[in-house]
């Protein structure tokens, strides 16, 4: 390593490929709200896609490496989302489909908050914008719930975006 290396890493070196997962994910639930029939199938295949395209980002140019607070708050903030969702799914399942996945869509949310550690402050204001969708949707009931969905959907989509083109260079210091 050379002596420059630390003074020009990236903030947050995981951002790019958390952006790659997210436009992907984003993609297959927008699909999934779309083609209703299929849901399943677009979900696993944005979710799968998201993986391996995060995982490749290894190919693009470093931004530096992770530390163990972005490992740390990355690997943390999946198994804060794991332990929501089944309490999410384990508290809701009678309370009607539309509740059950809109609580599930606002852990999501909140899992993003501690991935503000790998990812930067972005992903945090993601994360609450997911939330107030969310809770919008719970509270909107003459409302579609696919609206929320897709709402939900594309905002993974265009952060996922920016943090994947826009975002690196912008908190590059």
């Amino acid at each position: 390593m050379s002596t420059l290396e630390p003074l020009l890493a990236h903030p947050y070196p995981l951002i790019r490929g958390g952006g790659l997962f997210l436009l992907f994910l984003g993609l297959g639930f927008l699909l999934s709200w779309v083609f209703r029939t299929r849901w399943l199938v677009f979900v696993i295949a944005g979710f799968a896609t998201g993986l391996t395209a995060s995982g490749l980002s290894a190919l693009l140019p470093s931004l530096g490496s992770p530390s163990f607070a972005h490992i740390a708050g990355l690997a943390g903030a999946i198994v804060l989302e794991m332990g929501l969702i089944y309490l999410t799914v384990t508290r809701f399942k009678d309370a009607g489909e539309r509740t059950l996945i809109l609580a599930i869509l606002f852990v999501v949310g909140v899992h993003f908050l501690p991935m503000g550690l790998a990812h930067g402050p972005l992903i945090v204001v993601l994360g609450l914008l997911l939330m107030v969708n969310a809770l919008a949707g719970l509270k909107l009931t003459r409302v579609p719930m696919q609206v929320f969905g897709i709402v939900d959907a594309l905002l993974k989509m265009g952060f996922g975006a920016v943090m994947l083109l826009a975002y690196p260079a912008l908190t590059f210091t």
